[in-house]
């Protein structure tokens, strides 16, 4: 156990003054003490990140231009497709790991994370077909970040059910397979 006592802490019951926390050896509260021995911190909550494409971490330096640019979403989307064609389950495992400890060192407890790369580059589904899925909750496991897995379902490439292009195999599914 490790004790940390704080000057004041946003409990659920409101702000309260010598707040002692007791942290397990999994990092988590064990138990909350107020009116404790006096501290010099003030703990928060942790914050929710409430939109997360841990993936797209992976991409970070490489869509930014500086000065004038033709560039309009659909380019960013375009080199996202060149980017996720190179993907493995063990590449988005560890690129989210890395997202997810830098969200903890932000503050962030808590990871919404909307799950659209369901399958192989080509598009096939993976043996395991949670495989992605199981890859991303591994990775808020690593990290002790709390997850809520958006898994989302993507029928076709574009508005009008227009065909996937080719790279958006990777996120199409029909009703059954989803």
């Amino acid at each position: 156990m490790r004790s940390m006592v704080f000057a004041e802490a946003l409990l659920p019951e409101g702000w309260r003054r010598d707040v002692r926390i007791e942290v397990d050896t999994q990092g988590r509260i064990a138990s909350v003490t107020p009116d404790a021995a006096p501290g010099c911190f003030v703990a928060m909550p942790g914050l929710p990140n409430l939109h997360s494409h841990a993936f797209q971490r992976g991409m970070a330096g490489l869509t930014e231009h500086a000065g004038d640019s033709e560039d309009s979403f659909w380019t960013w989307r375009e080199l996202m497709y060149r980017f996720l064609a190179h993907l493995t389950p063990e590449d988005v495992e560890a690129i989210a790991t890395l997202a997810y400890v830098e969200m903890l060192e932000g503050g962030f407890t808590r990871v919404g994370e909307f799950h659209y790369l369901h399958h192989a580059p080509d598009g096939s589904p993976f043996s395991d077909r949670a495989e992605m899925a199981t890859r991303i909750a591994a990775a808020a496991e690593a990290t002790g970040i709390n997850l809520t897995l958006l898994p989302c379902f993507y029928a076709h490439g574009g508005i009008g059910g227009a065909p996937p292009a080719p790279g958006q195999r990777r996120f199409i599914n029909d009703l059954d397979t989803f």
